[in-house]
């Protein structure tokens, strides 16, 4: 299984994609195979691709994000930067729909 999710993942690279979407990419994983798959979103990113996964491991969100959507009982409940969120403010959103503490210019953890 997590050979076949990196080579789909491979044959985006060398396909000249411009966006890449990962639905769960390392679930189901070894460490070994998670390390892998962060690796090639990194390197995704640092040729401009754009790419939109959908892990729920909080610490590969972490690791690979430039920004961060967070969904809420079907809406949008934050749309942030990764620099601007750590893991705890993340959980909270995800089972609160709000971040305590919002900057300003912000609804909800959402700029204004």
């Amino acid at each position: 299984m997590g050979s076949a999710r990196r080579l789909r993942s491979a044959k985006a690279v060398l396909w000249n994609s411009k966006v890449v979407v990962l639905d769960e990419p390392t679930a189901a994983l070894g460490v070994a195979q998670t390390a892998q798959v962060l690796d090639l979103i990194r390197r995704l990113a640092d040729r401009g691709l754009a790419r939109r996964a959908h892990p729920h491991n909080m610490t590969d969100v972490l690791q690979v994000a430039s920004r961060i959507a967070v969904l809420y009982l079907g809406r949008l409940a934050a749309e942030v930067k990764r620099e601007d969120v750590n893991q705890q403010q993340l959980v909270e959103l995800i089972t609160t729909g709000s971040r305590s503490g919002n900057g300003a210019g912000e609804t909800n953890g959402v700029p204004a």
